[in-house]
């Protein structure tokens, strides 16, 4: 009796198969809805690979024609549309091999000599994280340069500086902002930093074993812009470190950019009044006619949640898996393209959001009349004249309860009530606790004077000027 072989789901792993996958089991298994995505890093990779293996003489150079005829075609369609994507072939890797298959023949067939899907797609997420990490630090850039010409223009506009957000002392706007560009460089920083790690070609590992055929690995890595190529095919191909550093960065950002936004959400808020933000970023009310919401800002603040998620995520997944490469890794990708669209879309909504914000800085400079922001400049005063910090604090703490009880701020104090304190107290301290003299007065590097904060921006000018 011969029995009839079923077929099989995928023609590329079920020659050793009787029965065909599941319906429902071929729709779980698939990866396609994420990794299609990878395309453009797939064709690549296959183009260059086939070079390899020309060079190698395992396919002739009219094989190789003939793939990489059939691969540019491919692309086109994709980029217009046309290509038909089937759920059945699981993933983007044999889709595209299947499409090659029908324009190439059997010279496609050749093209996965050596090659696992698993090297395959190490490969392909590393281009795309190297091409990602270079797109986020184009957008950090120009969020920093929307950061640089604002806080320029009010490098010298008072403000009140907090902590607890509770007044604490006089700063500029321009400080202010620059806070924001230095959380920003180092994001970009750490970037780079994963970048160098990310950069180095797990392609020719097979599915973990290496590759018995003589390929150029180093030449191969070459032409895909990779630094260096992986030292074991074990690890090449189940490593996704790179994967968890980008995110982790990228949750960094997203913590960055959530505290930004509070920020702005803060300051455009009626009881502080301090910013404005411009309408196509803000919506209104579906029930109360006066109010513009800062939706953005507030998206941005609460999207940033799912950068610490998906990092929590991919940690939690690679975390019991053995070497070499596991199915589970499938799901890297959902992860990271999430954080990579989140990030984006961001960066590039943050940079208008600032550099269309107008600043109240009328309302600011009122409000560095409140609090007795310039307690801690009366203390170092009595510290320059010879007493102990702490007793400065002490009698200081005085004044200002005496100030209250007044009604006053205690730059509204006459020197005589102030030197009922201390006799060292002269008529020059009535004009050192004025809030603008006070921020000329904090000329260290990194001070708010708007001499230093003006260092601060031209040196990030600078910075900025050197990544174009």
């Amino acid at each position: 009796m011969v029995i009839k072989k079923s077929k099989a789901t995928n023609p590329s792993w079920g020659g050793r198969f009787e029965d065909s996958v599941n319906k429902l089991a071929v729709s779980y298994t698939s990866s396609l809805d994420q990794d299609k995505r990878m395309y453009q890093e797939d064709i690549v990779g296959s183009m260059k690979y086939a070079q390899a293996l020309k060079e190698a003489r395992v396919i002739t150079a009219n094989d190789y024609s003939k793939i990489l005829k059939g691969l540019k075609t491919i692309q086109k369609e994709i980029e217009s549309g046309k290509f038909e994507w089937k759920e059945q072939l699981e993933d983007v890797h044999m889709n595209i091999e299947s499409a090659l298959q029908r324009k190439a023949g059997n010279a496609a067939k050749k093209l996965h000599t050596g090659r696992s899907r698993n090297d395959q797609v190490s490969t392909d997420l590393r281009l795309v994280v190297l091409k990602s990490i270079d797109e986020i630090s184009n957008l950090i850039s120009k969020v920093q340069g929307s950061i640089v010409a604002k806080a320029k223009k009010h490098h010298s506009d008072l403000m009140p500086g907090f902590t607890h957000l509770q007044l604490a002392q006089p700063v500029t706007f321009g400080h202010h902002l620059m806070a924001w560009y230095e959380m920003l460089n180092r994001d970009f920083s750490r970037l780079q930093d994963t970048k160098k790690r990310a950069s180095s070609m797990p392609l020719g590992s097979g599915a973990l074993s290496g590759n018995r055929y003589k390929l150029d690995r180093k030449l191969l890595a070459k032409r895909l812009s990779f630094d260096r190529i992986s030292n074991n095919s074990i690890d090449a191909v189940s490593d996704r470190d790179f994967s968890l550093e980008l995110l982790s960065t990228i949750s960094i950002l997203g913590v960055h950019l959530s505290r930004i936004n509070e920020e702005l959400i803060i300051w455009s808020s009626s009881q502080f009044n301090y910013i404005d933000l411009p309408e196509e970023f803000c919506t209104g009310s579906s029930i109360m006619p006066q109010k513009k919401n800062p939706d953005v800002s507030e998206l941005m603040r609460g999207g940033s949640a799912r950068t610490m998620s998906n990092l929590m995520g991919l940690l939690v997944l690679m975390k019991g898996l053995p070497l070499a490469y596991n199915r589970d890794m499938q799901e890297d990708k959902r992860f990271i393209f999430d954080s990579l669209d989140y990030s984006n879309s961001s960066l590039e909504l943050l940079a208008l959001m600032i550099k269309g914000m107008s600043v109240n800085t009328k309302k600011m400079k009122q409000d560095c009349e409140l609090g007795h922001i310039t307690a801690t400049e009366l203390a170092d005063y009595l510290v320059l004249k010879g007493l102990a910090f702490r007793k400065a604090h002490e009698l200081v703490g005085k004044i200002v309860a005496h100030a209250d009880k007044q009604k006053k701020q205690i730059f509204e104090l006459n020197l005589k009530e102030l030197k009922k304190y201390s006799k060292l107290i002269e008529k020059d301290a009535m004009n050192l606790i004025k809030p603008e003299e006070a921020i000329r007065n904090k000329d260290s590097i990194g001070g708010t004077s708007p001499k230093q904060v003006l260092r601060q921006i031209n040196k990030a000018k600078r910075e900025l000027s050197s990544r174009r």
